[in-house]
């Protein structure tokens, strides 16, 4: 006999309060004690009365003040999430999502590397989160956005904070290991100076947004009906004011974490506990118990010899939770994206004249300068062989990277898909650091091999778990496939004690080091690569008309379909197994050739990939002159310069010039 939801619902949300609570305390006592070698089950029962003992010490200074750490951030990252979902009526805005945490750890990466002892990290923090937030918020057009819409906005500028965290980590070697650790999100803590500071900011905003609940349940009715009901602006500026709050403490004490704020919230009103009297302090336990549980797990491994930062848990466990909520998730239209009209279309002649020309004049610039300017042909040609290949590399690279995109962006319809949106860089990376721990060099045909199965690895993925036809929900469930490689390779790098800087160059995307033979492994992929986009142009140009037209025009949508994930990853794969995983260039080079040479893949697959071309190699070339002789990641720079162009792409339909087809 099936029991009905309905009936479920009720029984669940009776039994959060007890059964939160009890579990609560088991976890707070497993964690407490499982940490340490020196402390026994006895210690911890003997802890109240303050024996002088060593065990004592170890929990008083290091156990109880992690321990009151995860309870913190975890409550804290639950209720900001919540409360940003109630003030922008959105059930995917999440401090991770918002660029919220990113934003905190940019800040407080640049207070402790550039400003040490002049800005307090509570200060800090918190000042990032806010800029994140109102950057976040502006490029999705605004407190309305629609999830899928907020979501991207997020991903555009997390990448750009954490490119420019990496910039100023990689400057910092010696410090690197110690940061990359923290970026990860980790609960240990010397001492009780940060609870000391962080903890009455997360108490005072919990009892802020606990005075204005009822407002907050009003929100919820839409911002007419609660504005005639006396809800004022105020109350949407206080709740986001201590959203932001609550999220710039917990990256103090933990570094940044995410899925937290986005699963509990949700699961709760899953369980019809919408009335924020209720729903706030629930929020705070059974985000408490969230991270409790994922430091537990991360105590059991660090017992075994594995070094996992508790965020690092909370990722892998977070990113499955996050498919299941796009399920059940209304994250925009199911049907095609808007795209910009192609109105700005050049002629032929004019536009290969200008890319001929633009591209000249970067091979002169590329081969001309490097840790300094050649001034004559004669110490041009002396570098010849340190600058060429890397030119060639680049140039080679991002023209894949921007096939990749095209095809991407054509099989889903949908203008804001790339390589980094949906996961297929993430597993390349993965799986080219798997195999650099193996023994294999770049660029060799079993490395590429390696390479390749990753980049599959996160196709099969999205074609199991991947919600449907909707395309911002297919982004979505990217993210989450993405988080997940993302986790796995901070493990690894931890775990194999890599040297810091290095993997997280290769992360971030990088022709340093690179030679001829680099250029002639990767050559080859870029005529197949090339020749296979042109020749399947027209079944790409039908597949963006939607299934039932391409079916009446011949074309065998899911086979196609696979076919062209299929091309995608091994593009990406073939990219990122030459220099590593590099962003935007896949997502912006499609978009830009559509508004320059129209909608056909003829003529604008190959636009697209002469402008990545030209975008990879002008980001080498900054990367690795701007701060002569340090040289700074393409990746970075292109996760950087990205981010402007991309807040033009997410520009609401009704606020572009041109029309939208």
């Amino acid at each position: 006999m099936k029991v009905s939801r309905s009936r479920i619902r009720p029984v669940l949300s009776i039994c959060a309060w007890p059964i939160g609570l009890c579990l609560l305390l088991m976890l707070a006592l497993v964690d407490f004690r499982i940490g340490s070698k020196l402390v026994a089950w006895s210690d911890v029962l003997a802890f109240p009365s303050r024996p002088a003992t060593l065990a004592q010490t170890v929990l008083e200074t290091i156990r109880a003040p992690r321990l009151i750490a995860a309870i913190f951030v975890g409550a804290a990252l639950a209720v900001a999430g919540s409360v940003f979902q109630s003030v922008l009526r959105n059930p995917l805005a999440a401090p991770d999502i918002l660029s919220v945490t990113s934003g905190a750890q940019l800040f407080l990466v640049v207070s402790t590397l550039l400003l040490p002892a002049v800005i307090p990290p509570i200060i800090a923090t918190t000042s990032g989160a806010a800029v994140g937030a109102v950057f976040c918020i502006a490029l999705a057009g605004g407190f309305r956005a629609s999830p899928g819409r907020l979501a991207l906005a997020g991903v555009a500028t997390s990448l750009c904070f954490v490119g420019i965290a990496s910039a100023i980590i990689l400057l910092a070697d010696d410090r690197a290991s110690g940061l990359l650790l923290w970026t990860a999100g980790i609960l240990d803590q010397t001492g009780w100076s940060k609870i000391l500071t962080a903890g009455p900011a997360i108490l005072l905003s919990f009892a802020g947004l606990m005075l204005i609940a009822r407002q907050l349940d009003l929100l919820v009715l839409g911002e007419q009906t609660s504005a005639s009901l006396g809800v004022t602006r105020a109350t949407t500026l206080t709740g986001l004011t201590a959203g932001v709050v609550l999220a710039g403490a917990a990256v103090t004490l933990a570094g940044p974490i995410g899925f937290i704020g986005l699963a509990v919230p949700n699961a709760l009103r899953a369980l019809g506990i919408t009335r924020h009297h209720r729903h706030l302090p629930l929020a705070a336990l059974w985000g408490a118990n969230a991270l409790l549980f994922a430091d537990v797990i991360t105590q059991v491994l660090v017992g075994n010899g594995v070094t996992v930062p508790t965020g690092i848990a909370v990722a892998s466990l977070g990113a499955p939770a996050m498919l299941l909520l796009l399920r059940t998730t209304k994250a925009g239209g199911e049907g095609r994206m808007p795209t910009p009209s192609t109105a700005r279309r050049l002629r032929a002649s004019l536009l290969f004249t200008a890319l001929g020309i633009t591209g000249l004049m970067l091979v002169v610039a590329a081969l001309m300068i490097g840790d300094g300017v050649s001034s004559s042909f004669d110490a041009a040609l002396a570098n010849l062989d340190l600058r060429a290949p890397r030119l060639i590399i680049a140039l080679g690279c991002g023209a894949i990277l921007a096939a990749a995109g095209v095809v991407l962006q054509a099989v889903t319809r949908n203008p804001l898909c790339g390589p980094e949106t949906l996961g297929l860089s993430q597993g390349a990376a993965l799986f080219s650091l798997v195999a650099l721990l193996a023994g294999l060099s770049p660029g060799t045909p079993i490395f590429q091999m390696v390479t390749i199965a990753g980049a599959m690895s996160a196709v099969l993925l999205l074609m199991i778990f991947g919600p449907g036809r909707s395309p911002q929900k297919l982004i979505l469930a990217g993210i989450a496939i993405a988080a997940s490689f993302g986790a796995i390779s901070t493990i690894i790098v931890v775990e194999a004690r890599l040297q810091t800087a290095q993997a997280l160059s290769w992360l971030s995307g990088s022709t340093h080091g690179r030679g001829y033979g680099d250029a002639a492994a990767m050559v080859p992929w870029l005529l197949v690569v090339t020749m296979f986009g042109l020749f399947c142009s027209r079944q790409l140009d039908a597949l963006v008309l939607g299934d039932e037209k391409a079916r009446a025009l011949g074309v065998e949508t899911g086979r196609g379909r696979i076919f062209a994930l299929i091309y995608a990853a091994v593009a990406t794969a073939i990219a990122v197994s030459t220099i590593g995983a590099v962003g935007f260039i896949g997502l912006l080079a499609p978009h830009a050739a559509r508004l320059i040479a129209g909608p056909r893949h003829a003529r604008n697959l190959p636009v697209a990939m002469a402008i990545g071309a030209i975008l990879m190699a002008t980001a080498d070339l900054v990367g690795r002159s701007i701060i002569a002789p340090l040289e700074l990641p393409a990746g970075i720079i292109t996760a950087v310069v990205g981010a402007p162009f991309f807040m033009l792409l997410m520009r609401p339909p009704a606020s572009r010039k041109t029309s939208v087809s």
